[in-house]
């Protein structure tokens, strides 16, 4: 089952369950999907559907920190609650020590010796994280490499 169809069956669950919560996070994919299809650029793989889920989590975040903000404790427990159901669609997160062991491989690879080589060394860790399947914060991956790199 590819990852559109399942998202296709998880509206309709969330249909007949009545859950909003779920429904409207889900509505909010099914409509990326949708768009990229209309702009006539084809069917959509998984990868691209990914790419709209971490895209519309990043925009959920932002939305709980103004919330925080403006001390709005309401909105702050609706969109959390919609991250997650949208967390469910991304792949199992890399740990921390699976992070730090590719962060040394990038480097290695990109033959890195100061921060100024920071793009080689994301763009061969982002190849590297693809590779293995799973996800990772680039946030994170980030930090780790500037870290390293100092």
């Amino acid at each position: 089952m590819s990852l559109k169809d399942k998202i296709t069956s998880d509206l309709k669950d969330a249909m007949r369950s009545r859950d909003e919560v779920k429904l409207d996070a889900v509505r909010a994919v099914r409509a990326e999907i949708l768009k990229y299809e209309k702009s006539g650029k084809g069917d959509i793989s998984d990868e691209e559907i990914l790419k709209s889920v971490k895209t519309l989590i990043k925009e959920r975040n932002e939305l709980v920190e103004s919330a925080e903000k403006a001390g709005r404790d309401d909105i702050i427990a609706d969109e959390t609650a919609r991250i997650e159901v949208l967390k469910s669609y991304l792949p199992p997160a890399l740990s921390s020590a699976e992070l730090k062991e590719l962060v040394e491989k990038a480097v290695a690879a990109a033959g890195a010796e100061s921060i100024k080589d920071m793009g080689k060394t994301m763009g061969a860790a982002r190849k590297l994280v693809a590779e293995s399947g799973k996800d990772a914060d680039n946030k994170e991956l980030s930090e780790l490499i500037k870290e390293r790199l100092s």
